[in-house]
């Protein structure tokens, strides 16, 4: 008996051991430790050990590449990255438009009743029943999301769920009454644009002025001349230190005197903050954050210039749900003078709390208008902005997103020629409120790890109690609570693990691992869709829209690899799986890297696609082939997408 629990003991032991040593192995390869069971198996032999440590995934899909192709693997890897061009994703939103224009008119539909005249809802001449019947969609359930939740649906007889609020082919309310123009919802909910719980939709008077260049900017015009003015004249050779560099401009003629106690107070500090996301980061999905726990977040970012020239589609970024109770807006740009404009036009009629000064983006489209991290490398820009925008805004607070550099200077001493460490206390001076840094340069992008000693150190080189927020690579809440404890920053602002798994949030706030199923996963889909339906249309064109966006969010979120799977919980965001199968048919599908399965996915929620449908997600590196193996693809193509870069 003795010599049988002894061997017992060696035999436990070694499958110990053994477990120990392929989770090491694993992670050594940045591949995510599944447990053995629901590997599947290897369809050809191991691919060549990666050249940079950091980056196994991309090294391990060039031999299988390879294979495929005759194009060198170096050159095909720098293909993959980046975004893909509007022309590459023209069919996203061909079938879109096709669906849109078989629509009746907006009037009819919502008011049963249109004359013809101008005003909202605008209309579109289709006052065709029959022709409308013979093309639509079919109906996807009686249940209309929107009407639920409002209580009417301005899609209307237009809406792909609208049996449940029709009575002889006419559009009713809550209470059955039929709507007709000047009745009560036609004030309350003019047309599908105007959605209850949103604020910031700008009136037709607000819009026009700005197309038509007649909206009052003078003072943010006044406040940016004296800054070019006094920094004109300000000493070549003056130093941070002295008297004529560091004092503010003087905008008191202007604006009346800058008291900070008029200021709205902003708390950042122990929050979770979701970071700007372009695409992916709309306010459908910044809800689900919220209801998952979220406590500040902040609008994708929007450009200076388009906002000033009134572009509806920029200025629906700035839209904000009533249920964000700590929300600001991001604003890009590289002139004084336009970037002034937008901070006034913000401070009198947007409902924010802060008001972020994008300094991180990384892509070249927005550094050619010397805006995003660009910024950084021109100082005497980015204190006029933030000395005027600081200026100028009376009532919300000044923050700003940056990088630990844009690129790599070797006249900076030390640091591996970032630069981030010298621009800390020069912003606390010129007027921002708090500061977010990001740990990477605007170069590296997604392709390294976010450096957290260097973001440490910027902290260091505070002078004042400026709220200070770190960003990168935070996937489970103990990193959290380790960068919070451990490497100086007050917050920490999650970008890409949030879109992976927004339910970190919830597991931030009640500080446990949440081993999610995918049943639950699917209701957090099915949120997302009833989101967007209240905020782009119950109609063909609001379905499709929402699911074009929620097929963005799909080819971020099939990266979850689930806890129960892994043989640790602490998942890192640079890990990438072995193909491998779920606990259930749903949970092996919402890993599969195959864009056809995504859309099968959206059809559990949005009914079937229309006809000529196809999607090509926004950022190469999530443009996957077809996986033939049949679950989740052992590697990303191209690397890490730049959805939070491009937000900055």
């Amino acid at each position: 008996m003795a010599e049988t629990a002894t061997s017992a003991d060696i035999s436990e032991e070694d499958a110990v051991a053994a477990r120990e040593k392929r989770i090491a192995e694993a992670v050594a390869r940045c591949e995510a430790p599944i447990h053995p069971e629901y590997l599947l198996e290897k369809r050809q032999a191991a691919p060549a050990q990666p050249s940079e440590p950091a980056e196994p995934a991309e090294a391990a899909a060039a031999p299988a590449a390879a294979a495929e192709s005759s194009e060198p693997p170096a050159k095909r890897q720098r293909k993959d990255r980046g975004m893909n061009k509007n022309k590459e994703r023209r069919q996203n939103v061909d079938a879109m438009k096709k669906v849109a224009s078989q629509q009746l008119c907006p009037r009819l539909a919502y008011l049963n009743e249109c004359d013809g005249t101008q005003g909202e809802p605008r209309c579109t001449g289709n006052h065709d029943f029959e022709a409308h019947k013979a093309t639509k969609l079919p109906e996807i359930s009686p249940d209309c999301p929107v009407f639920q939740a409002l209580g009417v649906c301005p899609a209307g007889l237009n809406c792909r769920f609208s049996s449940g609020h029709t009575t002889d082919g006419k559009n009713v309310d809550k209470e059955g009454v039929v709507l007709s123009k000047g009745c009560k919802w036609s004030q309350k909910i003019p047309h599908i644009g105007v959605v209850p719980g949103e604020l910031n939709i700008f009136s037709d008077e607000v819009r026009l002025a700005l197309r038509k260049k007649s909206y009052d900017f003078s003072r943010s015009i006044d406040l940016a001349k004296s800054w070019q003015k006094w920094h004109s004249q300000r000493p070549k050779q003056s130093e941070e230190g002295d008297e004529e560099y560091s004092q503010a401009v003087d905008s008191a003629k202007f604006l009346g005197p800058a008291v900070e106690a008029d200021r709205k107070p902003v708390d950042l500090k122990g929050k979770s903050i979701l970071a700007p996301l372009t695409t992916v980061g709309n306010l459908p999905f910044r809800r689900l954050c919220v209801k998952l726990g979220c406590d500040v977040t902040v609008g994708e970012m929007a450009l200076s210039y388009s906002i000033v020239e009134g572009q509806q589609g920029e200025l629906a970024l700035l839209r904000r749900h009533e249920s964000e109770k700590i929300f600001g807006v991001q604003i890009a740009g590289g002139d004084v003078e336009t970037m002034s404009k937008v901070a006034q036009f913000v401070d009198e009629h947007v409902d924010c709390d802060f008001v972020d000064i994008n300094c991180g983006c990384p892509l070249d489209e927005v550094h050619r208008r010397g805006a995003g991290s660009r910024l950084m490398a021109k100082a005497a820009h980015l204190e006029g902005i933030v000395r005027c925008m600081s200026g100028i805004l009376k009532t919300k607070a000044l923050t700003l997103k940056f990088r630990t550099a844009h690129m790599l200077d070797k006249k900076v001493d030390g640091f591996g020629g970032r630069y981030a460490h010298n621009l800390v206390p020069r912003l606390e001076s010129w007027g921002v409120a708090a500061l977010v840094l990001h740990g990477r340069t605007a170069q590296q992008r997604y392709t390294k790890l976010a450096d957290w000693d260097y973001i440490k150190e910027c902290g260091t080189r505070r002078k004042r109690q400026t709220p200070f927020i770190g960003c990168g690579d935070a996937m489970n809440w103990e990193e959290v609570e380790e960068h919070c404890s451990s490497h100086g920053v007050d917050s920490v602002m999650v970008g890409r693990g949030a879109l992976i798994k927004p339910w970190l949030f919830t597991e931030i706030k009640e500080k446990r691992h949440w081993d999610i199923s995918a049943s639950e996963r699917l209701d957090m889909i099915r949120d997302f869709s009833h989101y967007g339906l209240e905020h782009w249309g119950a109609d063909a064109r609001g379905v499709e829209t929402t699911r074009r966006f929620l097929l963005e969010w799909l080819s971020f979120t099939c990266r979850y690899v689930p806890i129960g799977l892994l043989e640790v919980q602490q998942a890192k965001i640079n890990w990438r799986p072995r193909p491998y199968v779920g606990r259930s048919d749903l949970e092996t599908k919402l890993a599969s890297t195959n864009s056809k399965d995504w859309i099968e996915i959206t059809e559990m929620v949005l009914g079937k696609v229309p006809d000529g449908f196809s999607f090509v997600p926004k950022h190469k590196s999530n443009s996957y082939k077809d996986d033939k193996s049949g679950g989740a693809k052992a590697a990303e193509e191209g690397g890490n997408a730049d959805v939070e870069g491009a937000a900055g």
